[in-house]
């Protein structure tokens, strides 16, 4: 398969909206801004639980700093 076609889900750390990135380790060079929310926080979405996106999502954004790979 050609690499430069393989991509990776990522998830809204604030609403849950997800959309698809290159595979590259590199952050996407697209706007990193939530098109439903306009949080910049990112998570590749097969990394969180539904235990993690509830306990994000019930707390306050300026609390949140937490050690996850965020896009």
């Amino acid at each position: 398969m050609d690499r430069s076609v393989e991509s990776r889900a990522v998830e809204c750390l604030n609403c849950g909206e997800t959309r698809r990135i290159s595979a590259a380790p590199s952050r996407p060079s697209e706007p990193n801004e939530c098109p439903r929310c306009g949080y910049v926080g990112w998570a590749e979405a097969a990394s969180l639980t539904e235990t993690l996106r509830r306990a994000l999502r019930e707390r306050p954004v300026e609390t949140r700093r937490i050690n996850v790979a965020t896009w």
